[in-house]
């Protein structure tokens, strides 16, 4: 397998080194611009090819005998350059899979747009182990669903909730927020209609977008 990582920061490094440990069947292509990082890259890792110049750069690419590789992954401090080299890539040297790392989450749909295969952000990353870490206050997200700013969380009905004793068409839930799923204290389930019943420590699976996720926990989670 083929993989060509462009930039020589400290992520890079810790891929290469982790791929380097997996599998020793990997060709791994490594590019920098900045020589004596190559320099001290190469040095480190024996097995690993690495090249000196812009991984944006079609000739640097064909020295790369990037055509039909596995991967380009771009990990530079530049997303407009990560974004490019994704591009040139796909387009130009048919790889089959490309892999940015994009610095400023806002850019992301961006790279969606253009059609990058994988896309990750190390803040979205950390936002999501921050709403996994709610799961102890009885609050817990199960499911991101790809491409979509919505998710799938369980929640566990507190007593003090003005939800409990109400059915769902009575009780207004924050906007565009839908129940999936009603889980009873005995251990049954209800797929949702207008007249179920909500009791105290009931487990509701929600379909909703993280915006609301303060509304719903101070709603139905938070202890009065």
């Amino acid at each position: 397998m083929k993989i060509i990582i462009v930039g020589g920061g400290k992520l890079a490094r810790y891929l290469t080194e982790t791929l380097v440990k997996f599998d020793n069947d990997y060709e791994i292509i490594l590019i920098e611009q900045v020589e004596e990082i190559g320099a001290e890259i190469a040095n480190r890792f024996e097995s690993v090819k690495v090249l000196h110049g812009d991984g944006t750069d079609i000739k640097v690419l064909a020295d790369a005998e990037a055509d039909g590789a596995d991967y380009y992954i771009a990990l530079t401090g530049k997303d407009e350059d990560n974004l490019v080299g994704c591009h040139i890539a796909k387009t130009v040297f048919h790889v089959r899979n490309t892999v940015a790392h994009v610095n400023n989450p806002s850019n992301i749909e961006l790279f969606e747009l253009l059609n990058v295969d994988h896309v990750h952000s190390r803040a979205v990353i950390l936002a999501d182990i921050i709403e996994q870490d709610i799961a102890q206050e009885g609050m817990r997200v199960i499911y991101n669903i790809p491409n979509q700013r919505t998710n799938i969380l369980e929640i566990e009905l507190s007593p003090s909730s003005a939800a409990v004793g109400k059915t769902l068409a009575e009780y207004k839930f924050p906007e565009k927020t839908l129940v999936a799923l009603i889980i009873h204290t005995d251990g049954s389930s209800e797929v949702p209609r207008g007249s179920s019943l909500m009791r105290k420590g009931d487990r509701l699976l929600l379909v909703s977008s993280s915006e609301y996720y303060e509304d719903i926990y101070d709603a139905l989670v938070a202890q009065g």
